[in-house]
């Protein structure tokens, strides 16, 4: 198995409350930093009690993992999370939904493969492709 890892950079509470609205689901785990600083860390972050060191919550069936990193982070184009639903109707919930302040990377649309497919990089640079597991109109 392999568990997806998205860290963010003092936004991590923020997105897994983003995520929760976009995909219904149920945050199982956030534990911030608290008191704990990592080693090396000479001037941390301001808020980083705040920073969430570890969460967890299942999106579409696959169990996620988020943490806030101490070091800076950046967005990177060559992970993709592909959200595979069942209907386009849901496609389209999900994808309204993770557009918001996002960059559209790939419109609403039927393949050959399913009846719908869009892609959308959100506003915490996450790249998405939501994928309907519904058969293409014929």
């Amino acid at each position: 198995m392999v568990t997806p890892y998205i860290t963010f950079n003092g936004k991590c509470n923020e997105a897994m409350s983003f995520y929760k609205s976009v995909f219904n689901a149920e945050i199982k785990s956030a534990i911030p930093y608290g008191d704990y600083i990592p080693d090396g860390i000479k001037s941390p972050p301001e808020h980083l009690s705040d920073f969430i060191m570890h969460g967890e919550m299942k999106i579409c069936e696959t169990d996620f993992w988020f943490a806030d990193e101490v070091q800076p982070v950046s967005c990177g184009d060559m992970l993709k999370l592909t959200a595979s639903v069942p209907s386009a109707n849901v496609g389209q919930e999900y994808f309204d939904k993770l557009k918001a302040d996002g960059k559209i990377t790939l419109p609403p649309t039927e393949t050959y493969y399913s009846n719908f497919h869009a892609a959308v990089v959100d506003k915490y640079g996450v790249n998405w492709n939501i994928v309907s597991t519904e058969p293409p109109n014929q």
